[in-house]
């Protein structure tokens, strides 16, 4: 009877992460660019006691952080500023202590120190590294290679003042940070011109409402049941102290 609650007391935690996941991904079912992180994987664990004549075989399963790089639906807005990363692409991210990450991010607007930087602040890489400052101008735009452009105050022709770092993500895998930024295995991935922006458009998020909330019920439904056999199995083991106590 303790194998069986056991059992169900694990399958309740793992229930419980599930649904934790699940209302993060529901809460940013909105933000641009959000990537879907979270992956279980269940194997089957073999215990053999020597001496004994049978084996067990457990359920065992693991969370692993693999960002899923699925791209999302692509939202024009018309701002000039704005740029949805195609396909498996994604643009990097210079943080506070010089490191490279990644984010498929792209509401691109000047930051309080005049660097480009995305909807969260997050200041964008300069192709041939740091960030991209922008100087006094005007009509900023960026075109479907990355290179940021601008008008000098006064007019003149557009100068360019940098390219937007943009890699490819194909075949490598990527773990999310609590900021929503990704980190790659590999220590840098190099610019590949191969990958185009659109412009003037941004990522949507790639989480499905429909879908989460009919797994939201689905992992309820679960949770409960796990907790009604655990109920009965407290009966059924009343019952048999019961018989005890008679015989």
């Amino acid at each position: 009877m303790d194998k069986l609650i056991f059992t169900m007391l694990n399958s309740m935690k793992s229930v419980q992460t599930k649904q934790m996941v699940n209302a993060h991904e529901i809460a940013n079912v909105v933000t641009p660019g959000f990537k879907r992180a979270f992956r279980e994987e269940v194997n089957s664990r073999d215990i053999h006691l020597e001496g004994a004549f049978h084996s067990r075989a457990v359920t065992v399963s693991s969370h692993r952080n693999i960002v899923d790089m699925t791209p999302g639906s692509l939202m024009v807005t018309g701002n000039p500023m704005d740029v949805y990363v195609e396909g498996m692409g994604a643009l990097a991210v210079v943080t506070t202590e010089g490191d490279e990450l990644y984010t498929r991010r792209g509401d691109i607007r000047v930051g309080v120190n005049k660097e480009l930087v995305n909807g969260r602040g997050q200041v964008l890489m300069d192709a041939q590294g740091g960030p991209i400052v922008v100087p006094p101008g005007s009509q900023l735009e960026i075109n479907t290679s990355g290179q940021v452009s601008f008008i000098p105050m006064g007019g003149g022709a557009r100068q360019a003042i940098g390219n937007l770092k943009i890699v490819n993500t194909t075949g490598v895998i990527l773990h999310k940070n609590e900021d929503g930024l990704l980190e790659s295995d590999e220590p840098k991935l190099p610019v590949d011109a191969r990958i185009k922006l659109t412009t003037k458009a941004i990522e949507g998020s790639s989480v499905n409402a429909i879908d989460s909330m009919v797994r939201m019920i689905e992992l309820s439904r679960q949770y409960e049941m796990s907790v009604e056999i655990v109920k009965q199995a407290r009966e059924v083991d009343n019952a048999a102290a019961s018989i005890m106590r008679m015989s």
